[in-house]
């Protein structure tokens, strides 16, 4: 594995799969560039990725002081529901969907000269992009755009970049704590033919492997580990 000056961004890099990338990445001598919202150990730059502006892509710009991006890994996505209001569904879906989908775009697309001649993109989806639960509409429907945003930006990159998606089953992050609670997670757990759910530093670790050693051969890939949960009926 060489390692360059070139540096990894990471959105999310404030908690969870985020925050754990960018310390191995760093344990591995590999320069971070992390961006959240969120001050964090690993956060270099405060970007709330719902509203990305030409401020955010020059403070981008200035911390590479001329160096290049040889990975985005998107980690960062919000999980949230709406009232009935209209307004607070509006503000909601945007919300939802700039940060999972539209910021993707914009940062490949404002950033695209800082990029290494070889460079990857790898965002990180779920198995809600598949097979959702109840009152994930807004979560899953995002998620499943990712595909076609793999899709698009594969054939406009074509052999210039790398570009691929791992749909990732349920994960000890805040995403999870956050919406359920310790016996909803048991429970999960329990129905999954894995019985065990992720952990941030082993997806962290297999992303790190997938950029540096395997890129060339996933561009327009969609990588699914999800615990096994896709492959059990609903049914007992």
């Amino acid at each position: 594995m060489s390692k360059t000056e070139n540096y990894y961004l990471i959105t999310g890099s404030s908690s969870g799969l985020g925050e754990a990338l960018s310390k191995q990445l760093k344990n591995s001598g590999f320069n971070t560039l992390g961006i959240d919202k969120t001050e964090g150990i690993h956060t270099d730059i405060n970007i709330d990725l719902s509203n990305i502006s030409n401020k955010n892509v020059l403070d981008i710009k200035n911390f590479l002081n001329g160096k290049k991006i040889n990975s985005i890994v998107h980690c960062a996505a919000v999980q949230k529901n709406s009232s009935n209001d209209i307004d607070d569904i509006s503000a909601t879906f945007d919300e939802v969907f700039s940060v999972n989908v539209k910021s993707i775009y914009l940062l490949v697309k404002t950033l695209e000269n800082e990029f290494s001649d070889f460079s990857k993109l790898c965002i990180v989806s779920s198995v809600h992009a598949k097979a959702t639960t109840k009152d994930n509409t807004l979560y899953s429907s995002s998620k499943s755009a990712i595909q076609g945003l793999v899709n698009g930006l594969t054939i406009e990159k074509n052999e210039k970049m790398s570009i691929f998606e791992l749909i990732l089953g349920a994960m000890d992050s805040p995403m999870l704590t956050d919406n359920l609670d310790k016996k909803e997670i048991q429970n999960l757990i329990n129905e999954l033919p894995s019985k065990k759910i992720l952990e941030p530093v082993e997806v962290a670790n297999f992303i790190i492997d997938l950029l540096n050693q395997h890129a060339k051969i996933l561009h327009g890939s969609s990588i699914t580990v999800d615990n096994g949960v896709l492959s059990k009926l609903p049914t007992k």
